[in-house]
């Protein structure tokens, strides 16, 4: 699953790997209480969507991937 995060100013958007922004902000911390930054402007004012990822197609695009989790 993907989380693609938009800021409502700048309209950037930033895709993450859902498993990624649970090893960073904890397994049970529901999604609509994550406050996402953006890179571009700074502000916190984004929306939050999810996508499935499809196994049998490739998929088309980017996205960010956590580096270390354990230095978080």
């Amino acid at each position: 699953m993907l989380h693609i995060v938009e800021c409502r100013h700048c309209y950037h958007a930033g895709r993450f790997k859902a498993n990624d922004v649970a090893k960073v902000v904890g397994w049970d911390k529901p999604l609509e209480t994550i406050r996402f930054r953006c890179k571009r402007c700074g502000r916190k004012d984004t929306e939050v969507k999810t996508q499935f990822i499809d196994r049998d197609h490739t998929f088309k695009g980017y996205f960010w991937v956590l580096q270390n989790a354990r230095s978080y």
